[in-house]
């Protein structure tokens, strides 16, 4: 028997709120079906896939299964619905997401591991409901309810029905929802911005490397570059010299040696470096003179995952001091000949991916490219003066981009602090002119 520690599954509540189980707040709920590869009626089946993080379902790829036509008829999810992902999850994700039914679906059904709730409007309103099992999720809550297999976490349904819920009267559960769909709603705003951000990010890096600002010649067109005919064209080890870093797991007993923060292939993103989680490691106390970062050394891996290689960024002595291990390539370019601000964006675009992928050993999931074929690589140079206005375009588009980023992190910070206190009444919001309020008692709350 499940047992509360708190008046509700979630937290305590104000005193005049009541909790409810979950199955009393129901009009209906029913499991999902597969069915088979082939039959009478292709119907759309909504599955685990289609979950999010965020409660909004994900219709980029829903499957398409076949019933028989009597079955096919039955179906159909209406607006309000809630679905409940019950089986799934991973090693990091409890099983229990939630998903928001914002339209009539008619004709369209849920897999297998899949539940469909339909809440009662009489009793409680739909989107409220969601959010306090969308919170039960998001916040771990829900492996309280959960059983886990050797290859997936399944909920315990009967225990998830009786969850005892926080329940505030009708306009204020009607409030709170409106409240998180007003934060819903900002953040899909903030992330069109985003979008739109990386996208004119993008259009740059496509033109400018490709086009320059000028094309007096004309273009000069060849298998790896495009660009105008006035830059000139030299291999990377012609102005630079590219290294890799120290060995892991070497025997130092026999050095002097000294402790120094370190890079991974982990932290070297695609045009940015992830260093909330970094490691130190022993280095020879020689290597302290060849082995260090500078700024303006230009990082970028070896290999790994397809969507590892090359990528990187300009370091800009985030961490000093700071080394870098043997997967990842230092650039340390001439400055008088190619900005490391503009090589940070060049090693993004389409052209030097291009031409990583068809030099790099292939595997069946791992690709990696030796010091060689980069030392080879054919890089355009445009003019200084090209090269200068260049950087001050991406690196406005940049800022703009870690701007909408920061706001888009802000408001996902807001709308978790208001999951926390609104469904939990630590915040209330204030009643609207002419509303009523409902206050029972704390002794009616469990009847």
């Amino acid at each position: 028997m499940l047992t509360h520690r708190q008046d509700t599954i979630i937290s305590d509540i104000p005193e005049d709120w009541l909790s409810k189980p979950l199955r009393s707040l129901l009009e209906k709920q029913f499991s999902g079906d597969w069915g088979s590869d082939e039959g009478e009626q292709a119907v759309s089946v909504l599955r685990s896939t289609n979950f999010t993080s965020s409660g909004a379902l994900d219709f980029s790829d829903v499957a398409t299964r076949y019933f028989n036509q009597d079955k096919a008829e039955t179906f159909g999810l209406k607006k309000g619905d809630l679905l409940v992902e019950r089986s799934g999850g991973g090693p990091d994700q409890p099983v229990g997401r939630i998903g928001f039914i914002a339209d009539d679906l008619p004709g369209n059904t849920v897999s297998n591991f899949v539940q469909v709730l339909r809440p009662d409007p009489g009793k409680v309103d739909p989107e409220f409901l969601g959010w306090v099992l969308y919170e039960l999720q998001r916040t771990g809550i829900i492996e309280r309810v959960q059983q886990q297999s050797t290859q997936m976490r399944n909920l315990n349904w009967r225990d998830y029905q009786r969850l005892l819920l926080p329940w505030p009267e009708p306009n204020e559960q009607r409030r709170i929802a409106a409240a998180l769909k007003l934060a819903d709603d900002a953040i899909a705003k903030a992330k069109a911005e985003l979008a739109a951000t990386r996208e004119l990010k993008g259009s740059l890096l496509r033109s400018l490397f490709s086009e320059g600002l000028t094309q007096p010649d004309g273009l000069h067109k060849s298998k790896w570059i495009t660009c105008p005919t006035h830059w000139n064209i030299k291999s990377l080890k012609a102005f630079a010299k590219i290294s890799s870093g120290f060995t892991m797991g070497r025997d130092l007993s026999r050095y002097g040696t000294v402790t120094v923060p370190y890079v991974t292939v982990v932290n070297v993103q695609d045009g940015r470096f992830e260093l909330s989680d970094i490691c130190s490691i022993e280095i020879k106390e020689e290597e302290l003179e060849t082995d260090l970062l500078q700024y303006g050394d230009i990082l970028m891996t070896e290999g790994g995952d397809r969507d590892k290689l090359g990528r990187g960024g300009m370091w800009r002595e985030e961490i000093t001091p700071c080394s870098y291990q043997n997967h990842i390539f230092r650039v340390r370019l001439d400055a008088e000949e190619y900005k490391p601000e503009l090589f940070h964006f060049l090693i993004q675009t389409y052209q030097a991916k291009n031409y990583f992928y068809s030099h790099a050993k292939q595997t069946s999931n791992l690709c990696t490219i030796n010091s060689r074929e980069l030392k080879n690589w054919p890089v355009p140079i445009p003019p200084m003066e090209e090269q200068e206005i260049m950087v001050d375009a991406f690196q406005a588009v940049e800022r703009q981009e870690s701007a909408a980023e920061k706001k888009v992190d802000a408001l996902q910070q807001i709308k978790k602090s208001l999951l926390q206190n609104l469904l939990t009444g630590k915040i209330r919001l204030p009643i609207e002119q002419g509303e009523a309020l409902a206050a029972p008692t704390k002794e009616a709350r469990y009847g």
